[in-house]
């Protein structure tokens, strides 16, 4: 985002929705001429790119419809959580165009926005699956409170990720948490706290038992044109070389 300090862009939309929940109105979001996000509750017609970014619900004794917790339930929550309904769908749906696990996804929405649509960390990522704005652009993401593209957005990068680090979980999370950079430098879980703690976080409840899978490295190996020994973990680098992949346990 151009223009707004990160907190500003919390607080100002936390005070926004705060103050016109009592007026029944609805936020927008649009960007200026010179790159600047705008949050406000009167939509700009003459402003490109504007978009609805929270919508007011109607007001109803009843709560909010969640997903029962039963024995055939696939989302292997935590005791005492639920989801949604209306993200239930959306992750299902998404999930099964980009051939994801909806549990795995179930997962990292819970440790990353605890299902809060307009969740905004000190980064700056934003949403459900808390996307970055890099990683929204280039998952053709334009509105990133809105659940539907948010989720859809989150899902198709991770599959980028999992085909990435060959179904490995625990390079999928780290280089979701982290970025893909920092995984490569280590070679394995980076080692940040926040890093780490999140990659088991997100495990534990996928797994449902408080175990993590042991984190793995691939690399490919083979010898270059004076005889000298070649590793490298992005065999697409070397198309005329004859490269063994070789995986195994990290220390």
């Amino acid at each position: 985002m151009i223009g707004l300090n990160r907190w500003s862009i919390t607080v100002g939309v936390l005070l926004l929705i705060g103050i016109i929940q009592t007026a029944n109105a609805d936020i927008y979001q649009f960007i200026d001429d010179s790159g600047v996000v705008h949050f406000t509750n009167v939509p700009s017609g003459g402003t490109k790119r504007t978009v609805k970014v929270h919508r007011e619900q109607k007001k109803s004794s009843s709560q909010p419809a969640t997903a029962p917790r039963t024995s055939g339930e696939k989302s292997r929550m935590t005791s005492g959580d639920t989801i949604p309904v209306s993200y239930m769908n959306i992750i299902n749906a998404s999930c099964s165009r980009f051939g994801v696990d909806p549990s795995l996804v179930h997962a990292i929405v819970k440790v990353e926005s605890d299902f809060n649509p307009f969740a905004i960390s000190r980064k700056g990522a934003m949403g459900l699956m808390q996307l970055m704005p890099q990683t929204a652009n280039t998952m053709n993401v334009r509105n990133t409170f809105n659940p539907d593209e948010n989720i859809e957005g989150g899902v198709k990068y991770l599959r980028y990720l999992l085909d990435r680090y060959e179904g490995n979980l625990s390079l999928t999370l780290a280089a979701y948490n982290s970025g893909e950079t920092a995984v490569k430098k280590w070679g394995t879980i980076p080692p940040f706290k926040e890093t780490q703690d999140y990659v088991k976080k997100v495990l534990r409840i996928y797994n449902g038992t408080g175990n993590t899978f042991a984190p793995r490295y691939t690399i490919y190996i083979g010898a270059g044109a004076d005889g000298s020994i070649l590793l490298t973990d992005n065999p697409a680098n070397h198309p005329d070389k004859t490269l063994r992949r070789k995986t195994g346990q990290s220390l």
